[in-house]
């Protein structure tokens, strides 16, 4: 990890914030659940998305440099699916049931996947045909862990608006301080904490879950499961670095585990139900791999705040 690419992650990090105001980390709390194992369903609430186009976008989201969108591309046009978090020049990740192709083929039509990384197009429901696109060359799924690695075919062009991220090799304790974007609602509240749930609590809904690398996080604040089933948004924390803190990738945020048959079949919200999100630093390898690059490369080892 270079010095250099350290401060220019750290300044574009920097600047995100400063474009508004920090969301309140929420601590919320622990529920009483019973006992599930039934995840809420991944498409559920495909058919009721958020138009950006409609709406104003955060500024937040709109100056963040390593988020990019999945869209799909069909002969009706770019329909999104999700958020993309930049790791490398031709390497992305995001959630495996972003990624999952039978959905929006059946949907829109049949095509096939691309990255969008305009500053407003990413986050839009159908953006412009002159939308900065990238091919999609493949893509390997991890629904065990339910992350999704990306490889686009060439590369993109670092500096202005793009910028990779690293990942987070250190584990992530109960007092780390993480937060999340959320994307589905780009001109809502987009950047919330997230605070992991007490293990004994996470696995009366996933028995388990830490067997697939999974970081079970509790509700947050006006959480609407409705509109966000599919995750594949960054989490992040920030690394002690000897210049300053550094945000660092963390996670990928996930299915919702609920109790409530309504919540699960999208006819209603669930505010109580844990999220089970990817821990992207058990997959380091395998995405330098992909990449065509060390893993040491791709990750920050200092001590998550």
């Amino acid at each position: 990890m270079t010095h250099t690419r350290k401060i220019l992650l750290f300044i574009a990090f920097l600047l995100a914030v400063l474009s508004s105001v920090v969301a309140q980390d929420v601590t919320t709390p622990e529920p009483q659940p019973q006992p599930s194992d039934t995840a809420v369903p991944a498409d559920a609430a495909a058919n009721n998305p958020t138009t950006t186009s409609e709406k104003s976008l955060s500024p937040r989201l709109k100056s963040v440099r390593f988020i990019a969108g999945l869209f799909w591309a069909s002969p009706s046009g770019l329909q999104r699916r999700c958020a993309a978090t930049i790791i490398t020049g031709n390497t992305l990740v995001t959630s495996a049931v972003c990624a999952k192709s039978n959905y929006p083929a059946s949907k829109y039509g049949q095509g096939g996947w691309r990255i969008v990384t305009g500053a407003e197009e990413r986050y839009m429901q159908t953006p412009p045909n002159s939308a900065q696109t990238y091919v999609v060359k493949n893509i390997e799924l991890d629904e065990c862990s339910n992350i999704a690695i990306i490889q686009i075919e060439g590369s993109m062009s670092f500096g202005g608006q793009l910028m990779p991220i690293f990942i987070s090799s250190h584990p992530v304790s109960q007092a780390s301080t993480m937060y999340t974007f959320k994307t589905s609602d780009p001109s809502g509240n987009s950047f919330l904490g997230v605070t992991q749930g007490v293990s004994t609590a996470c696995d009366q809904y996933l028995p388990g879950y830490t067997d697939n690398n999974f970081m079970c996080s509790q509700p947050v604040l006006g959480q609407t499961i409705t509109d966000d089933y599919l995750g594949g948004d960054p989490i992040i924390g920030f690394s002690t670095q000897p210049d300053g803190p550094l945000a660092v990738l963390v996670g990928i945020t996930g299915l919702y585990y609920s109790t409530l048959e309504d919540s699960q079949n999208a006819v209603a919200n669930d505010a109580t139900a844990y999220r089970f999100n990817a821990i992207v630093a058990a997959h380091v390898k395998h995405i330098a791999t992909i990449a065509g690059v060390s893993a040491e490369s791709l990750v920050s080892t200092g001590d998550l705040g």
